[in-house]
């Protein structure tokens, strides 16, 4: 009887473990199957997302197209951010639409002939000193090197022999700027200067500055004649009303001492936008930025992460 009970009561701790056992499965199953059904749902709503980011960049695409008055400026439709809008049920939705042309070119240092711009260089020079760069000389002539096709470097820049001699530093390009991170690879470029100058800088426009979107550094690199205070008094006019030509420099004070020294560098228009979106998906989380030529509808640059 005692052998009995015995087995009893080891089918009995028998039926227990498989049962835990079972239980312990069961558990495992359900929870593994819950992370790849979020897994799912994550990657579902990322590529929403994407599109939803993608599609925000054809937007302002669009909008830009449908501008054509004599101006550009602050109080266009193209201006207004597009903050959290809402897509249906599908997600939201930011736009931002900035025009570049405000900015200094820098790959206009070498012209197509491949000589250098004296007007750029001059204009850049200013904006170094008024940013308080350590040896503006050297930074434009490292810059110059960088985007020349020859390899004789500048009175204090830096060619290939120079790039091969710092291996973190990689090669020269020998070519224009793609986009300003580059300039993290130039010859005495610290991170602090790069983002000083970011605000001010393009690889995109002509040598005519957007009047109302450019800024005040910028405007006071145009000529020695402008000071920072005067161009810091521009931007403070345009918030209150865009510039419709640039005549209207005249309407304020002080105007004589610097108009006839800018205005043949200055346009009400601008041609190169940067657009940039902000896509949510339930879990999914999209940005998407591109560079559009607005005369020519083109896509310059594009970049989603």
């Amino acid at each position: 009887m005692k052998n009995l009970n015995n087995q009893k009561g080891m089918a009995l701790l028998l039926v227990l473990a498989i049962t835990a056992l079972l239980t312990a499965l069961i558990s495992q199953l359900s929870f593994s199957t819950l992370v790849d059904l979020r897994l799912t749902e994550t990657y579902r709503d990322s590529t929403r997302a994407y599109y939803l980011a993608k599609g925000g960049i054809q937007i302002g695409q669009m909008v830009l197209k449908d501008d054509s008055n004599s101006y550009d400026g602050n109080n266009e439709l193209w201006a207004q951010k597009i903050i959290n809008y809402p897509v249906g049920e599908l997600g939201l939705i930011n736009i931002t639409i900035v025009p570049l042309d405000g900015k200094i070119n820098i790959n206009m240092l070498v012209n197509n002939s491949g000589n250098i711009d004296a007007v750029v260089k001059d204009r850049c020079l200013r904006l170094f000193e008024i940013l308080e760069i350590d040896d503006p000389q050297g930074h434009i002539d490292a810059l110059i090197d960088w985007i020349d096709t020859d390899d004789t470097p500048q009175p204090a820049g830096a060619e290939t022999e120079y790039y091969a001699s710092q291996t973190s530093l990689g090669s020269c390009k020998n070519g224009p700027l793609d986009t300003l991170d580059e300039l993290h690879l130039v010859a005495g470029f610290n991170n602090i200067e790069v983002k000083k100058l970011l605000p001010h800088l393009s690889v995109y426009g002509g040598k005519k500055l957007h009047l109302n979107s450019a800024t005040a550094p910028a405007l006071c690199a145009l000529a020695e004649e402008i000071n920072l205070s005067s161009a810091e008094m521009i931007v403070e006019q345009r918030k209150i009303k865009p510039f419709q030509s640039v005549e209207e420099l005249k309407l304020l004070p002080g105007w004589d001492t610097f108009y006839w020294a800018i205005n043949s560098f200055l346009d009400v228009k601008a041609n190169y936008y940067r657009i940039n979106t902000d896509a949510s998906v339930g879990d999914g989380h999209r940005r998407a930025s591109a560079t559009v030529q607005k005369d020519k509808n083109s896509l310059l640059y594009f970049r989603i992460n």
